[in-house]
């Protein structure tokens, strides 16, 4: 389709100048002589084609009073979004005509999210910069809403918004222009969104299974409702070629007043359409509920993100700058600017961390300067912690006043240094930027925190790290339990349990090697053909294989790592005979016996998690699963897989990057 990542270019949300706002300007996401076709690859395919690609067609009338009384047609229609194998969206199109000539377009995208959850991040980045701006900055790795929108004191606004935006399928508004300047605010942009809403409303009530069977397939009732509960998104948004007009010659402050403006105008917009914000996130969600909480809140009420007008004001400049000399490196002059007004600050910024320890020891004795915050209100503790400096962050609070009282100090974003470390960490964990704006999920590859900001975040706790605390903050626990840091309990709980249900199926038929390894080949694809082989004729072998399940419980039980070594300490500890973990480790070795076996726990465990899999597990596991604590690691499978040294591939390849 053209209306991807390439062709749409910037894919932010256009909206109509409606009776609520007072600006005549919308955004365009593609140039004019794209507006009309953008939903087609080539307007000179064949009709026939066109009719295959668009389902479910329907026509409205919408008509225009005034001086010049128009009726208008608006026709909606669905089109299948194929990525990779699975056929996880539908692009939703609604096109107005007036005289047969296109006065506004919109596009939408259904996203089936439970088809596509294990592999959210990687299949929302695929089709648009819109769709993987709001999944990466929403939503984590999983499709649900990121906690910090939910719990965070500041980040989550309102608080209107739960649990319930994560589960069930999306409906994401990319684009919305009405292209004739007369037709603007006369209503058209809300009806046509008020039609794609209801059209995507009993498309999913259309897709939605009977739930005969939703206790077998969703565990409950209710979690099959939740499974089927729409909710729509849009991130409003303008493309800085729509406003070029009104910015020429213009003063950087009267260029960031029209920006607002008109950004405001398009948030209004949607607010007047009943979405409502997603913490402080960029992104309005809509609730087809009329009960839901988000319904009872004026648009008025609603939350927006506390901004800097300096700093903006500073950005405005840099981009006067910039335009004049499309060469200019921006980050410089903003750190000159940072080096005339507060050279503290930019000292945190540009040294390392022993010169910078030195410059704040020569400067320890300056009345001024230290207690002054950047333009997005961070302290001098926001910036050492953030920089990975443990030496000057140590400095600081040990040497200026007050400095212990900048922990709780939070800034423009609402987050303390501890809070923005912690931030700019799970940032480096998850995500790499490569190409144009492409990001790419780097989550399984984590090999842990570096020692710099494994030091910084000690110190913000108010503590030494040391043992299992250290761990814990090398490799992101947040429950504080985790056995070495990154193993969790729910995760022990998931392998623990994949363990237990493979060694009881697989006594089965154990005595006819043949039908055992036909029955089983599917958990026998980490063992090399030979050893695979091997079990069909020596029991054995196969009791040896089996018994690893065995013993990687206990291992998990007591709350021990299963890696290769410790799982070979368990079996020696057993003192087993007739010695058929012995057989099996000594024919396949120890390390790619073990392997064997756990990549089977794994992968098992994943398959039925209730995030990256069906999850079978925590619904067997009911109470068991909910009772333990939780964990940013509970679900990161291939992180743990390798941190046990069992890993998957050891290198990403990218066309446009390099890890």
């Amino acid at each position: 389709m053209a209306g991807d990542r390439v062709s749409l270019k910037r894919s932010r949300i256009d909206f109509e100048a409606d009776e609520s706002t007072e600006d005549d300007s919308e955004y365009n996401g593609v140039d004019d002589s794209e507006e009309e076709d953008w939903w087609r690859e080539d307007e000179s395919e064949a009709e026939s084609e066109d009719l295959d690609c668009e389902r479910d067609i329907e026509e409205h009338e919408y008509n225009i009073s005034g001086d010049a009384a128009r009726t208008l047609t608006i026709q909606l229609f669905w089109i299948d979004e194929q990525i990779g194998k699975f056929n996880c969206m539908k692009n939703f199109v609604a096109k107005c005509t007036c005289d047969g000539i296109v006065v506004a377009t919109a596009l939408a995208r259904y996203i089936h999210r439970e088809k596509m959850r294990s592999k959210f991040w990687e299949k929302m980045e695929e089709p648009s910069e819109e769709t993987c701006h709001v999944a990466f900055h929403v939503f984590d790795r999983y499709g649900t809403v990121k906690t910090k929108y939910k719990d965070h004191p500041v980040r989550r606004g309102t608080g209107v918004w739960g649990n319930e935006l994560d589960h069930g399928p999306l409906f994401l508004i990319e684009k919305l222009h009405v292209t004739v300047l007369e037709l603007r605010r006369k209503g058209l942009g809300r009806k046509m969104v008020s039609l794609l809403l209801e059209k995507a409303k009993q498309f999913c009530l259309d897709d939605k299974p009977d739930g005969k069977h939703a206790d077998i397939f969703y565990g409950s009732n209710e979690v099959f409702e939740r499974a089927w509960t729409l909710h729509a998104l849009v991130s409003p948004g303008y493309l800085t070629a729509d406003i070029e007009s009104q910015l020429v010659g213009k003063s950087a402050e009267e260029r960031l007043m029209t920006r607002a403006q008109i950004e405001a105008g398009a948030i209004d917009f949607w607010r007047s359409c009943g979405f409502r914000r997603i913490g402080a996130s960029h992104c309005l969600a809509f609730s087809f509920d009329l009960h839901h909480q988000s319904r009872a809140l004026a648009a008025a009420s609603d939350f927006d993100p506390r901004r800097s007008h300096a700093e903006d004001l500073e950005a405005e400049e840099l981009e006067v700058i910039y335009e004049s000399d499309p060469f200019t490196k921006v980050q410089e002059p903003k750190l000159e600017r940072l080096r005339d007004a507060m050279p503290l600050h930019h000292a945190a910024l540009t040294l390392t961390d022993e010169e910078l320890q030195a410059f704040f020891v020569t400067h320890a004795d300056d009345k001024i300067g230290w207690d002054r915050l950047t333009n997005s209100e961070a302290t001098l503790l926001h910036l050492t912690a953030c920089e990975f400096k443990p030496l000057s962050t140590r400095w600081l609070l040990e040497n200026v006043r007050h400095a212990g009282s900048w922990k709780a100090t939070r800034d423009i974003d609402g987050y303390t240094p501890l809070e923005a470390l912690q931030e700019k960490l799970e940032k480096m964990r998850t995500r790499k930027e490569y190409g144009f704006s492409r990001i790419l999920n780097i989550s399984d590859h984590f090999e842990g925190n570096p020692d710099t900001a494994v030091s910084s975040l000690s110190l913000l706790y108010g503590q030494d790290a040391g043992g299992l605390k250290k761990a814990c903050l090398r490799y992101g626990c947040t429950c504080g339990e985790c056995v070495e840091g990154f193993l969790s309990a729910r995760m022990r709980s998931s392998l623990r349990f994949q363990g237990e249900i493979t060694y009881d199926l697989m006594q089965d038929d154990i005595d006819d090697g043949g039908l055992w390894v036909e029955l089983n080949d599917f958990k026998l694809e980490h063992l090399e053909p030979d050893v695979r082989h091997n079990l069909e004729t020596n029991k054995s072998l196969r009791k040896g294989f089996v018994n690893i399940f065995k013993i990687a419980v206990e291992c998990l039980e007591a709350k021990k790592v299963p890696t290769a070594e410790n799982l070979e300490w368990c079996y020696n500890d057993r003192s087993e005979w007739p010695p058929d973990t012995k057989n099996y480790l000594r024919r396949a070795g120890t390390q790619v016996g073990c392997r064997a076996v756990l990549r089977e726990m794994f992968d098992a465990a994943k398959k039925e998690d209730e995030k990256a899999g069906d999850g079978e597990c925590q619904r067997i596991l009911k109470e068991e699963w909910s009772d333990l604590p939780i964990c940013r690691n509970d679900h990161e499978f291939e992180f743990v897989a390798r941190a046990c040294g069992y890993g998957g591939d050891d290198f990403i390849s990218l066309p446009y990057c390099d890890l």
